[in-house]
């Protein structure tokens, strides 16, 4: 099993706190069957250039790497903040690419309306760099609740879409996730896990959901897809499939 998205790495971001604690992560990562992990620690570029990212992220990984379990392959990358205002020179922004790939993981503003450059840039970067986005937690933005027509777009434009695990559980959340995942929208399930909590990798608790629904076949194929990705191929897809929108409902 791969876990693409995860707040693990310790001492950079609002994920493991310490050391310990990133340790048990790992270790309930490791007890779920989890064989390949992405280390994700969130860029906004407030505090940090790039290259300054890069470096920190290389020291506080060479203190957790004597502590991986050795069944477990690690990436390193980044969830790299995407407004489409300020962004870094392209060379540097393709340095946070997960490891080994030409992928990236970028995370929309939440709940503010998306400025109109940021599908503009997305797309500028995608045609300058050939690098592939994925959209991480794409069920979590506002703007894509209120125009579900967006999540074509991002797919028809040659994004990947990351969908949380703990979305298909949460009532909050799940009917969305579900109506992606239904769809052929999920390309990518990720943990996001950044603590032992609340926002833990309980990544076996959302299969069995996804299985009990009948979609079971839609799980593994997030697999297969992110074990390409890892692999260094770029997948595009192109898609029909529009999610609607009703009374709080999609489908």
């Amino acid at each position: 099993m791969i876990d693409i998205h995860t707040h693990i790495l310790p001492h950079i971001d609002d994920g493991a706190k310490n050391t310990e604690i990133a340790c048990k992560m790992l270790e309930a990562e490791l007890a779920q069957g989890t064989t390949l992990l992405v280390l994700t620690p969130h860029y906004y570029g407030k505090r940090r250039s790039p290259s300054q990212f890069v470096e920190k992220r290389a020291e506080v990984y060479a203190r957790l790497k004597p502590h991986i379990p050795e069944n477990i392959e690690v990436r390193l990358g980044a969830e790299v903040h995407f407004t489409g205002l300020n962004l870094p020179q392209l060379e540097e922004l393709c340095s946070l690419a997960i490891e080994g790939t030409e992928c990236i993981l970028f995370e929309f503003p939440f709940m503010e309306k998306w400025h109109s450059l940021l599908l503009a840039r997305l797309a500028e970067f995608i045609a300058e760099t050939d690098y592939l986005p994925i959209i991480a937690h794409v069920e979590r933005y506002e703007e894509i609740l209120k125009k579900p027509a967006l999540v074509m777009q991002l797919v028809n434009m040659g994004c990947l879409l990351q969908v949380n695990a703990q979305s298909f559980i949460d009532k909050r959340s799940s009917k969305f996730a579900m109506a992606l995942l239904k769809k052929g929208l999920v390309h990518c399930i990720g943990s996001d896990a950044h603590d032992l909590d609340a926002r833990n990798a309980d990544l076996l608790s959302a299969k069995a959901v996804i299985e009990k629904a009948g979609l079971g076949a839609e799980w593994e194929r997030a697999q297969s897809i992110m074990q390409e990705v890892v692999l260094g191929k770029k997948l595009r897809f192109r898609t029909n499939a529009k999610i609607k929108k009703l009374f709080g409902l999609y489908f």
